[in-house]
């Protein structure tokens, strides 16, 4: 209404500036089960909520879905839904924690009570909206989305789209090469009234995305903003793709992993990975950037605010030894503060991961900090983890004036486990064997479950802040300068890594992910969004 995004009406009440509040979900009470939901503050709300849609972020937490209300009555405490979630069917047994579960309720007329809520009555075509000011709407400029797709482009090649702007809808290029997005902005460029479900397969990620798209080879987006989308920001599938110097802001709202700002699915380890690179990316339910399937390149961005409605998120995630070749450097990660990680109280949240099966992930030169759990995990095997600095992570003490619990560089050894869905891969009895952590200044390095730390030639030239702030070895770190101060003990205490420490100052490179004496190298896009 008046170029002003309504909310379908729904209980609690939420306004446009809680759409990544998680505070305006309900919460499960003692006693939720898997197919029921049991909350005291039910009770209160005087609606029989049964036929309603309850949109549900349970049991894990990093996957939402919408089912619908089977029973319920008014003043109950109670509602129960079908019990085929297809993702926790086959692992409930593992999933004991239903009791901090979040979840909200919508697609009833009864919960139309406040200024700015609609419903939509589609078997009268009935639409019913509550006008910001309380009067009749009918005298107000109401406008609904129509179409999913202005620009919908298929089999089509060199074609360029130059200075547009998007209001309530996207572009969708498929199966189309060689072609550019340039100078546009979109605004609501999606909107869909339940998140998309499920997640058995890799392949299962990929699937049902609605928003702004590209599938094919050699195509690039640029210069664009991707603002308010309720799924996914934008996708981009097959070869030798560009994503460059764009912002994607406040997006994935159901704060379900298959929703993030920016998904980008290749071909398969090898030539012809996408790049991604000097863009902004913030304000998301959960995962903000997610690389599959490909030899991917992810430098100079900045990635923060994220995993707001959700748990076990990383803010910048791959898994798979599909993703083999891939490189992520020169990035600024930081701000993902989500609750604690499945069935643990506290804070939870990590910057970077390889998660399940990775191999062969190149991570160096980043700074990831403000975490609530991990700031890079890597999982799998192969991988190389060099000149990264990584500090703050953990949950903030206010009366120790410390962070607790968090781990900086968390090193995977144990075996791996056998999960539902990546079966095509023969887990490694030991993770990490063959991988290469150097010239890492970090808070803390953590070896998870296993027996033995990785030998010195594997882990080597890092340095722990410990109880130091990293203040005392930064230039000016509140200020984003992570450069070494003078006499900093980074200076000279890293190894030369070919290829990775060239053209160093002094005796020996630093360690961190600058060098001292040297420029500083700055991520992120240089757009103005307006």
């Amino acid at each position: 209404m008046d170029r002003k995004m309504m909310i379908e009406a729904r209980w609690p009440n939420m306004r446009f500036d809680q759409l990544l509040d998680r505070s305006a979900w309900a919460k499960a009470g003692e006693g939720s089960r898997y197919g029921k939901m049991i909350d005291p503050a039910l009770a209160k709300t005087g609606i029989d909520w049964t036929g309603a849609r309850a949109t549900l972020n349970v049991a894990a937490q990093f996957l939402t879905s919408s089912r619908i209300v089977d029973q319920h009555n008014v003043g109950s405490n109670t509602f129960t839904y079908a019990k085929n979630l297809d993702w926790v069917t086959d692992r409930v047994i593992r999933m004991p924690h239903w009791e901090d579960d979040y979840y909200y309720l919508s697609a009833k007329l009864e919960a139309v009570d406040v200024p700015t809520e609609w419903f939509l009555d589609e078997p009268n075509g009935q639409l019913y909206l509550w006008a910001d000011d309380g009067k009749n709407p009918a005298v107000r400029k109401v406008v609904y989305k129509k179409r999913d797709y202005a620009l919908d482009i298929s089999g089509c090649h060199y074609i360029e789209v130059r200075g547009l702007h998007f209001f309530a809808t996207a572009f969708r290029f498929d199966d189309c090469n060689h072609c550019v997005i340039e100078d546009c902005r979109l605004v609501f460029p999606s909107y869909s009234r339940k998140p998309i479900e499920g997640i058995q397969t890799p392949s299962d990620f990929e699937k049902e995305q609605r928003c702004a798209s590209f599938v094919g080879e050699d195509n690039t987006v640029r210069r664009t903003v991707i603002a308010y989308a309720s799924g996914s920001g934008l996708y981009i599938k097959g070869k030798s793709n560009m994503v460059e110097n764009c912002i994607i802001h406040d997006v994935s709202w159901y704060g379900t992993l298959r929703e993030c700002a920016l998904l980008v699915v290749g071909q398969g380890p090898g030539p012809g990975g996408s790049v991604v690179r000097q863009s902004t990316f913030y304000n998301a339910g959960n995962a903000i950037l997610v690389y599959l399937n490909g030899s991917h390149t992810i430098e100079y961005n900045h990635i923060y605010s994220g995993g707001l409605l959700c748990k076990d998120v990383a803010l910048l995630g791959t898994w798979n030894p599909s993703t083999a070749g891939s490189v992520v450097r020169y990035n600024w990660v930081h701000g993902c503060q989500t609750e604690g990680h499945i069935g643990r109280t506290g804070s939870g949240g990590f910057g970077i991961r390889g998660d399940l099966y990775t191999r062969g992930l190149t991570v160096h030169h980043n700074v990831v900090w403000d975490c609530g759990w991990r700031g890079i995990m890597p999982r799998g095997d192969h991988n190389r983890i060099f000149n990264n600095t990584i500090f703050d992570i953990g949950q903030w003490n206010e009366a120790a004036q410390k962070r607790e619990r968090g781990w900086d560089l968390c090193i995977q050894t144990r075996a791996e486990k056998e999960t539902p869905w990546p079966k095509q891969f023969s887990p490694l009895k030991a993770q990490n064997a063959n991988s290469l952590f150097y010239n890492n200044a970090v808070g803390k390095i953590v070896w998870f479950f296993g027996d033995k730390p990785l030998p010195v030639d594997k882990v080597a030239n890092n340095l722990e802040f410990g109880e130091q702030l990293p203040e005392s070895w930064l230039t000016d770190a509140k200020k984003m300068d992570f450069r070494p101060r003078k006499n900093s003990p980074l200076i000279d205490a890293g190894r030369v890594i070919p290829g990775f420490t060239d053209n160093y100052n002094g005796k020996a490179p630093d360690i961190g992910a600058y060098e001292y004496g040297s420029k500083q190298w700055k991520p992120g896009s240089d757009l103005i969004d307006e």
